[in-house]
């Protein structure tokens, strides 16, 4: 017997007569379940999903064969981490450390997940936006390693064999972790046509898909190995990138119109077939497609748009939390949006979807409630052909706005100043990317009408943000109720305290989104799960301890793995409540449903390792 290898088995067998099964394990045991291989030595090492480093013990050092190939000493998780961090600080640019990140996820996946997850707030910014637009724009520059499973139009005969080749390399088995039925539990697909706020960015549109990706694991435990983040790559109208000799992608103009469409269906049809109960998410589609995509298949197969729905249901609650403070319903809120993209509206159709679950409005009665402005001034009806798709459901009528004074008398179009003064509003959202343009005399006339103005600057980055929340503070005499897309230091407030701007980020609401959806095994994403998902985020906020002097009106992002427990169970409870769940369920207590998810959430823990029983099985999760 190879040197160490009883007492491994003997200690193997104490952990599964815990953990005797997947339903059987808990929370706290299931990362004692042995994963299995049959590689050894180097070739272990440079498997990322199983490659420990340092951490690798005695036993498994011995019999995996990797004396040698190791430094003596053994080292805990605790201690890679540091390292890493040091390793990080010599870093002299945000995207020199995104791809030491990058890397560090290429050669150990648990250490990398360890890092971020202990520093999530500090590296969140590295690893997604902002700095994830700079290295998508340096993409085919900086390849060194490719990740991701890449779809270009020229081969789309290949498809289905492209997808399954993606899964065979990992070679997954079912887990403690699983929760779809087939191999796969989530999608990522970017098109790449309207990356962040840099737009057609070709096949380097990669990066988001991946990077979204580990969001899903970081905030809600996604299994990493059950995660697959797609390009589709149909070529690029950006003429920078294929007319660069190093550009790495299909050198074409964006094929569009009806061959498009068979494309995508193609990828949809064979992701549903090869995996079953896996959910879709669409990111950075152009606004075109994004809203049209998801129409077409939100009934048919689990699908997400992140930049429609996510945005809005992290807004909602946000705006939620803060009719607590003003002790208003929904529907009595006026609400102008400035910034119409796909964003914008999927912010004002959250919210109406919440007027209408919530208050009992009609369709008709919570549209009213919006005025949206865009970079051509107020929708009106008689823009209808120049209106983008959606857009045309909250444009006002002509005959309403005809005595409405301009502040530039020679302008035609409605301003957004021109709006506040006539419509006084309650609540004022800025998607529109235009930094600062929530100017003081804005922010002074909404507050000289309103006793709380209800602000969220939500635009992504921090340089493109409408306002500052200290600006607003000051502006409105302390009253106003902030809510960022960007993260800002706290405000001193008048009474001397420090209070923390809420960051709307979508990582608090829609990896849990995706996580009660999945674990459900339902048939769709339908309204009722997303709003019983804002419901649930809208009642951690901190303002539910003390409405009279509230702090954030959203629970902290480094909370987000307690947040994602209780969103996911609100949805997968409404799942089953609306009959879109495919298993069945047996339930005692909200405390069952919270358990039956921690046990199915992948957490960044070296698990033991022992050989496989065939040989012809390398890796099994």
């Amino acid at each position: 017997m190879i040197r160490g290898l009883g007492k491994l088995r003997e200690s193997t067998a104490r952990r599964l007569a815990r953990c005797v099964s997947s339903e059987s394990a808990t929370s706290e045991t299931k990362n004692l379940v042995p994963a299995q291989t049959n590689l050894r030595g180097e070739s272990l090492l440079n498997n990322p999903r199983l490659n420990k480093g340092a951490a690798f013990s005695r036993e498994e050092r011995a019999i995996f064969g990797l004396e040698g190939f190791l430094p003596y000493d053994v080292h805990t998780i605790e201690q890679q981490v540091q390292r890493v961090l040091s390793q990080i600080d010599k870093q002299n640019t945000p995207l020199l450390k995104h791809v030491f990140l990058a890397s560090l996820r290429d050669q150990n996946q648990v250490l990398f997940y360890r890092v971020m997850q202990e520093h999530l707030k500090d590296f969140l910014g590295i690893l997604y936006t902002p700095t994830a637009g700079e290295a998508i724009q340096s993409y085919s520059r900086l390849f060194r390693r490719a990740s991701g499973c890449f779809i270009s139009f020229p081969n789309a005969d290949g498809m289905r064999a492209q997808l399954e080749a993606h899964v065979d390399a990992i070679d997954n088995k079912p887990d403690v972790n699983d929760a779809a039925p087939g191999p796969i539990d989530l999608v990522v697909v970017t098109d790449s046509e309207s990356i962040l706020g840099i737009g057609d960015q070709g096949v380097g549109g990669v990066t988001i898909s991946t990077s979204k990706s580990a969001l899903y694991t970081l905030g809600a435990g996604f299994n990493p190995n059950r995660l697959l983040p797609v390009v589709l790559d149909v070529g690029t109208d950006r003429y920078e990138l294929f007319s660069d000799p190093l550009y790495m992608g299909w050198k074409h103009t964006r094929v569009r119109g009806e061959p498009y469409n068979q494309f995508v269906h193609k990828f949809i049809k064979n992701c549903s077939e090869l995996f079953p109960g896996a959910l879709i998410h669409f990111e950075d589609f152009g606004p075109n497609n994004a809203y049209r995509l998801l129409e077409k298949y939100r009934d048919k197969v689990p699908c997400f748009n992140d930049d429609i729905q996510g945005t809005g249901a992290v807004a909602l609650a946000a705006l939620i939390s803060a009719g607590i403070i003003t002790k208003t319903k929904l529907s009595q809120q006026r609400i102008v949006l400035y910034g119409c993209g796909s964003a914008g509206l999927g912010i004002v159709n959250q919210i109406r979807d919440g007027m209408m679950m919530l208050d009992g409005v009609t369709k008709e009665a919570a549209s009213r409630q919006f005025w949206c402005v865009d970079r051509n001034g107020l929708l009106l009806q008689s823009m209808g052909p120049n209106l983008r798709p959606g857009q045309m459901e909250y444009a006002r009528p002509d005959h309403e706005v005809y005595d409405w004074p301009h502040e530039v008398e020679e302008q035609d179009a409605l301003r957004l100043i021109d709006v506040i003064r006539a419509v006084k509003p309650t609540v004022l959202i800025g998607t529109s990317t235009h930094a600062r343009g929530f100017t003081e005399q804005i922010v002074r006339e909404m507050a000289h009408y309103v006793e709380r103005p209800i602000i969220f600057p939500l635009s992504n980055p921090t340089s493109l943000c409408e306002l500052d929340p200290l600006d607003a503070m000051h502006w409105t005499d302390y009253r106003a109720l902030v809510a960022t897309g960007s993260p800002f230091p706290p405000v001193p407030m008048s009474d001397g305290r420090l209070l923390k701007t809420a960051e709307a980020n979508n990582a608090l609401c829609f990896p849990a989104l995706g996580l009660g959806t999945v674990i459900s095994r339902s048939r769709t994403m339908s309204p009722g799960m997303i709003m019983a998902g804002v419901h649930a985020l809208a009642q951690l906020s901190p303002v539910h301890d003390n409405p009279d002097s509230p702090g954030s009106l959203l629970p902290d992002l480094t909370d987000v793995r307690r947040v994602s427990v209780k969103v996911a169970a609100a949805v997968l409870m409404k799942a089953i409540e609306e009959g879109h769940s495919h298993k069945e369920f047996n339930f005692e207590s909200e405390e069952d449903v919270e358990e039956y998810i921690k046990r199915r959430m992948w957490d960044p823990v070296y698990r033991p390792i022992e050989p496989a029983d065939g040989e012809e099985r390398r890796v099994s999760w």
